[in-house]
């Protein structure tokens, strides 16, 4: 009996490129539809399109050191011959890391830089420059700024920036299904009993994880003699 299959041997290139205009043809490279899904859960996923901060980060001007918020202007002239003296809750307020400047202030004297000198009133012996030692609001990110691109595969550090930016949910691509069939009447499933001239089907497990590692949700299908 003359056999009839395997009988032509394909260069890996030809066979790759037969495979590739197959997918093509059949619309299979093109992205599936997109769905909505919170962020939490979009590691590894494919944007389908740009993503946008909602909200600044930091919302507001916080402090940076803790210290003392002060108008930067009411520091000027301090030095060593002639330190400045201000009022602790009026001219100088107590601030820790990342407390909300208060109204009229725009700079943080760390506390290392002040000397209490008597109730109520501390002492400096060098000026500070506005904005100094604070975090000034959208210094991260900027409200309305595009986060991520469409088409981008989100890593774990675009969660943290999606998040910090106000974002719940993001559209992303919905995972391709493939669909993996093994065939032959000498495998077995794993776990089934063994006879002589069977073989562990593991295959498909194999394949499978290679969909699920590149972003795909595989499929089983029972073997087929």
């Amino acid at each position: 009996m003359k056999r009839t299959v395997f009988l032509e041997d394909l260069p890996v290139e030809v066979a790759r490129e037969r495979f590739d205009a197959l997918l093509n043809e059949n619309g299979w490279t093109r992205p599936g539809p997109a769905e909505e899904v919170p962020v939490e859960t979009a590691l590894g996923r494919v944007t389908s399109q740009p993503v946008y901060a909602v909200t600044s980060s930091p919302h507001y001007h916080a402090a940076a050191m803790d210290g003392f918020a002060v108008r930067a202007a009411d520091t000027f002239g301090a030095a060593e011959p002639t330190p400045r003296r201000l009022a602790v809750d009026h001219q100088a307020h107590p601030v820790d890391t990342g407390d909300p400047l208060p109204e009229g202030t725009d700079a943080v004297l760390m506390v290392e830089d002040t000397a209490a000198v008597e109730p109520g009133l501390i002492e400096i012996v060098k000026p500070a420059v506005p904005w100094q030692h604070v975090r000034v609001m959208g210094e991260d990110i900027v409200a309305t700024e595009m986060l991520l691109p469409s088409g981008h595969r989100v890593r774990p550090a675009d969660l943290g920036g999606l998040l910090a930016g106000g974002v719940a949910r993001v559209s992303v691509y919905r995972r391709p299904r493939v669909v993996i069939i093994p065939t032959g009447d000498e495998v077995v499933a794993p776990g089934a009993p063994l006879v002589p001239g069977s073989v562990v089907e593991f295959n498909s497990r194999m394949l499978g994880a290679c969909v699920a590692e590149w972003g795909g949700e595989p499929v089983y299908r029972d073997i087929v003699p």
